[in-house]
């Protein structure tokens, strides 16, 4: 439910609404889910690799603070940070991709 609404709210607010709208959200679907399954398999490998504690570790020892306590550490932040800045960097790189106008369609404007 959520690619078609992002898609019309990205090409409003980024690329400008197209003309075929239909078409552009058929080839701007299969990015939405390829980000959705990154996200998945991301969040599974650095829940499994605990990267979450591994930051906190890294964190307070650069920091020259004390461990945070086992009560402390239940949440998931710094895994999702990455999750969502893998996901993002994905989505806009392979939307400027998709939404790019190709040079024929250049050259067919320019005749």
């Amino acid at each position: 439910m959520y690619i078609p609404v992002g898609h019309a709210l990205t090409s409003l607010f980024v690329f400008g609404w197209p003309t075929k709208y239909l078409p552009s959200l058929l080839a701007n679907a299969p990015i939405g889910l390829t980000a959705m399954a990154l996200g998945t398999a991301l969040t599974g490998f650095l829940s499994k690799v605990e990267f979450n504690a591994y930051a906190e570790d890294l964190i307070s020892s650069v920091l020259g603070m004390e461990k945070a306590s086992a009560e402390d550490e239940e949440g998931e932040f710094y895994s999702s940070l990455v999750v969502m800045v893998a996901t993002g960097l994905w989505s806009v790189v392979l939307s400027f991709v998709v939404n790019s106008e190709k040079k024929t369609d250049v050259k067919e404007k320019e005749l």
